[in-house]
């Protein structure tokens, strides 16, 4: 379930967690068939309210919850990748912050769109500089399935507002 209000108290906190992690699990021994090779990316938000992860009433405790499940639902679809997958297909996930309700489950089909998103640079996503000064892994306490690694990106960008803005985007996965 997605919910926009960050106001709002979030309530049954303990019932919202079960439901994640029975979400994440719901990944086990799936690939999306339906991925079409000329398709260069599919992904799935983290079902939850904004309010836990993001604003006043979320905690880092909460955050933590919600990354891992996205990184265990990530390690699920990538040991059901097909053997006849496109070479270039990469299982991810994106921990995006401060904005982590835009945190989301990502295949990318196309290795440029990729690089799109994690080169560094200045193109339609704004600019781009990895960031290898931290790791969120290792601050949250993330957990690392065998074979996956980290990515942390800044990007700095316009909004729709005319404003600039600056976030970072942690990949986890294949993004060797």
């Amino acid at each position: 379930m997605r919910n926009f209000d960050v106001q709002k108290k979030p309530r049954g906190i303990p019932r919202r967690i079960r439901f994640l992690q029975r979400w994440s699990s719901s990944f086990r021994g799936f690939y999306p068939r339906d991925l079409a090779p000329s398709e260069s990316y599919w992904n799935f938000k983290i079902p939850v309210i904004r309010s836990m992860v993001e604003g006043r009433h979320s905690t880092m405790d909460l955050k933590k919850i919600c990354a891992q499940a996205l990184i265990d639902a990530a390690h699920y679809v990538w040991l059901a990748k097909p053997d006849d997958a496109p070479s270039e297909a990469r299982v991810t996930c994106c921990i995006c912050l401060p904005e982590m309700f835009a945190s989301e489950l990502c295949i990318y089909n196309k290795q440029d769109y990729f690089c799109e998103h994690t080169s560094e640079g200045e193109g339609r996503f704004g600019k781009i500089e990895k960031i290898s000064s931290k790791s969120i892994a290792f601050e949250w306490g993330l957990v690392l399935p065998t074979g996956f690694k980290e990515l942390g990106v800044s990007c700095l960008y316009e909004g729709d507002d005319g404003k600039m803005y600056v976030s970072e985007h942690w990949y986890f996965g294949e993004v060797g």
